[in-house]
């Protein structure tokens, strides 16, 4: 039993791994507090919902699949998730030994030129892992792996909602444009209802004036309104990755009547931890740095780094003989310890940083996840008050309308002046266009749900865009 007790020694401590092991930190009181406007409850979550049920609109399906395929943000962190791959199998290679093959020349001392020595072998060396600093180190690079991956999905996740809200923005200033033009008929009807009654004496060159006026400002702001459509186009093909275009075949409809009263199912905080990209790369970089903690602690003195080493070759004092019969044999190998004796404070030193670099985050983590909680919160209580804005916007904008038609059969009738149409046409056009933004901000509260409970990606999506991604260009 005596001669197995260094091997049983060794296989004991390969078995350990220096520094502390990662645990999730607890969030318990955190969750406790959240403040959502509805009752939580263990629901499908909307997170869980993929992007192509959201709102059955085949056009906007499109759209999003063009901007999986084509964005340039995506694929960065999509080659950042290759880069973090090849680390990985960096941080793997360092298990094994490492093999080298070597010729050298060794000159004799006093000789002339041709007075040498000549060796050719293969090498390795081999560092045994006892104390875990490479097990800590690929368990540090994997974890970072993991993080890169979630930062692609929070990409993904992002992308996916931005196209969303750029598509429903265009189509509502497309609304937006629709209810200009439409004031500008009444506007021009109301014109020649004036210069009817000036004809007749009923109205005055002032009125006249003053409906010129109201529909000279309502065709200045046409061109804008159609300008920010040319915007909208605009951050639309960026998002998908093509140069600037117009969206001509697009269909004309009111984005809120996509939702078809959607109701709002959170699911649990506890759920959102483990969806939300952000949340989930902010863990995996806390782990990473917990890992990095134990190998600063395994390169602290005393701890030695024990490895083997060997040579294996031909020596010859004749270059042209090495490779023949002549040649002679050698080879050699054993056991090497290297402990460092004095650093002057530097793997000390590089300890407290790694552990202050696990305290930092650990502090970007819990930040992360409250800000995830705070979005959460906004995006539901945006959504819940946006209803009712949306009701008040369509009584104002009823309302006006009905004023706009008793005032024009007032002035017809010579009971008031046109200054109370001006006014009347002001409202309605104020209230239609408040009503078409009310019913955006309804839709993109929706959307912002959808994005902070960490909805948008998938990891079918995630490996299929991996496989597409083209690395070898240029």
């Amino acid at each position: 039993m005596k001669k197995w007790a260094p091997l049983a020694s060794a296989l004991l401590l390969a078995g350990c791994a220096v520094g502390p092991d990662y645990e999730r930190p607890e969030l318990g009181a955190v969750q406790q507090d959240f403040r959502v406007p509805i009752e939580l409850q263990q629901a499908r979550s909307l997170a869980a919902v993929e992007w192509f049920e959201m709102f059955n609109d085949p056009y906007l399906n499109q759209l999003v699949q063009v901007a999986l395929a084509n964005n340039l943000e995506l694929a960065g962190a999509l080659e950042r998730v290759e880069q973090a791959r090849a680390r990985t199998a960096v941080s793997r290679s360092a298990f094994g030994p490492q093999i080298r093959g070597s010729v050298q020349n060794t000159p004799a001392p006093g000789g002339d030129g041709n007075d040498a020595s000549f060796t050719s072998g293969v090498g390795f060396n081999w560092e045994l892992d006892l104390l875990g600093k490479l097990r800590r180190a690929d368990e540090a690079t994997r974890a970072e792996l993991l993080a890169t991956e979630d930062g692609a999905r929070a990409v993904m996740s992002s992308l996916v909602v931005s196209v969303a809200q750029a598509w429903f923005s265009l189509q509502e200033l497309d609304e937006e444009e629709r209810i200009l033009v439409r004031t500008l008929g009444s506007q021009e009807e109301s014109l020649e209802l004036v210069r009817s009654q000036l004809n007749s004496g009923v109205a005055s060159r002032a009125e006249e004036q003053q409906a010129i006026a109201q529909l000279a400002s309502t065709r200045a702001r046409l061109p804008q309104v159609q300008q920010q459509v040319v915007f909208a186009e605009n951050t639309l093909s960026l998002l998908l990755g093509q140069a600037p275009q117009a969206f001509a075949d697009r269909p004309q409809r009111r984005p809120v009547t996509l939702l078809d009263d959607k109701e709002v199912a959170l699911g649990l905080p506890v759920e959102l931890l483990e969806r939300r990209p952000d949340v989930r790369a902010a863990e995996q970089r806390l782990h990473a740095a917990t890992a990095r903690v134990g190998v600063a602690v395994a390169n602290r003195f005393p701890v030695p780094t024990i490895g083997l080493s060997g040579l294996f070759g031909r020596y010859s004092t004749d270059l042209n003989d090495l490779y023949s019969g002549s040649a002679t044999n050698f080879s050699g190998w054993g056991p090497y310890i290297d402990i460092p004796i004095i650093d002057w404070g530097r793997a000390k030193g590089n300890e407290d940083a790694a552990r202050a670099a696990m305290a930092e985050a650990l502090t970007n983590y819990r930040r992360t996840v409250l800000i995830a909680l705070r979005e959460v919160s906004d995006s539901v209580y945006a959504f819940t008050y946006s209803a009712e804005v949306i009701d008040a916007q369509l009584t104002y904008a009823e309302a006006a309308a009905e004023s706009l038609s008793l005032q024009k059969s007032r002035f017809a009738s010579g009971v008031s002046g046109y200054v109370n149409v001006l006014d009347a046409e002001r409202e309605l056009l104020s209230a239609e266009i408040g009503l078409s933004q009310a019913e955006l901000s309804r839709v993109n509260a929706y959307l912002e749900i959808y994005r902070s409970l960490g909805g948008g990606w998938s990891d079918e999506a995630l490996q299929r865009a991996l496989s597409d991604s083209p690395r070898d260009q240029p």
